[in-house]
């Protein structure tokens, strides 16, 4: 089969690998979409200490099941589905209340096992006991399935902040994680939402989503145009998709009493410190929350909200490339040429899939 393997920092190459055999419980899935996550790029770019190349990369994966293994019962050949990644031990304090992606011996397809940048990718059995493959509903197609395992963590993200009816919502970072966010908070019920973004060019994309307020963050984070547009409460809920901790500092500054900031990105490993001031998060009894992946039960309702319509698909994904060109997709990921980029290693088989999203880039190689 073809495969994108990495071999180690800006080295991927498309290569023809040994098709993968499965044992007893595990099943092959045909790849038909792969999107790319920021993760993978800057696994691309700078290396991640838990992978170790050679190994194929790609978590974000919707196919079709090809070959099921012995003693599985609940999956068929033909059936389509999607992968959440995160597999847990099942048997420890997080994984027995449903939150497997906090489980201390967590496995994850593409860091130890290969991924879905290729034709076929193996799923191991503790991934199919844990409930890792999810179905996917017939109105929803693959590449719009493939958006699921981000929206999953957004979903992750969102359970933690609880956000109310009528809340207003500041969303900073404009790419794909953060218009998911957005409009999350907006089907579960958020009054006003705020879209913040340190370039122009994002916010102007995304006007047709007739946010309340489009934001430059300019010098201050956009900390006081946010407070300008709440009469000086502040946000109740913030949360910040970009990986700064300039817009970590702002997204503190921004909230209103009894506020919550979702940090939802990291900081890069060399300055992961963040400084702000206390005081002002203990006075006004702000919570900050840190949230990381998501668990099977969250992709399941990605899904789901994707079938409903909750979550445009077509808002989100707006390129496709074939797997030979996947160096081209990482690019247009580096240089937020669009929002998600999926990866299709059998590009001549999504024809229909590809004539839903009309407004789709398509590279093929």
């Amino acid at each position: 089969m073809k495969a994108a393997m990495y071999h180690g920092t800006a080295d991927v190459r498309v290569e023809d690998v040994a098709k993968p055999t499965i044992g007893a419980g595990e099943l092959l899935v045909k790849v038909k979409a792969c999107a790319i996550c920021g993760g993978d790029l800057r696994t691309f770019r700078h290396g991640h200490k838990a992978i170790h190349p050679p190994i194929i990369l790609g978590h974000e994966i919707a196919g079709v099941i090809e070959e099921v293994g012995a003693g599985v019962e609940r999956y068929h050949v033909g059936d389509r589905v999607i992968v959440a990644p995160g597999i847990g031990c099942g048997a420890c304090s997080y994984c027995l209340s449903g939150r497997q992606h906090l489980c201390y011996t967590r496995e994850t397809i593409a860091h130890g096992y290969d991924g879905g940048f290729a034709e076929y990718v193996r799923i191991p059995a503790s991934a199919v006991r844990a409930g890792n493959v999810n179905f996917i509903p017939d109105e929803v197609d693959y590449l719009a399935a493939s958006l699921s395992e981000p929206l999953a963590c957004v979903i992750n993200g969102q359970e933690a902040m609880d956000i109310q009816l009528g809340d207003t919502v500041a969303v900073i970072g404009a790419g794909p994680i953060g218009i998911m966010h957005a409009e999350l908070a907006r089907a579960r019920g958020a009054g006003k939402i705020f879209l913040l973004n340190r370039s122009r060019n994002r916010l102007d994309a995304a006007q047709d989503l007739n946010y309340d307020a489009y934001i430059e963050t300019g010098e201050d984070g956009g900390v006081q145009a946010v407070l300008d547009a709440t009469d000086g409460l502040g946000a109740n809920v913030v949360i910040v998709t970009a990986g700064s901790a300039a817009a970590q500092r702002a997204g503190i500054a921004m909230t209103g009493k009894m506020g919550k900031v979702c940090l939802f990105a990291g900081l890069p490993k060399d300055t992961p410190e963040l400084s702000f001031d206390v005081n002002f998060v203990h006075y006004r009894q702000i919570t900050l929350y840190g949230t990381f992946s998501s668990a099977p039960r969250h992709n399941a309702l990605a899904v789901e909200l994707i079938r409903s319509g909750k979550i445009n698909a077509d808002r989100i994904l707006t390129h496709a490339v074939a797997l030979e060109d996947i160096v081209h997709g990482f690019d247009l990921v580096e240089h937020r040429a669009g929002m998600r980029v999926a990866v299709v290693p059998h590009m001549e088989e999504l024809a229909a899939d590809i004539a839903r999203h009309p407004d789709l880039m398509i590279s093929k190689g």
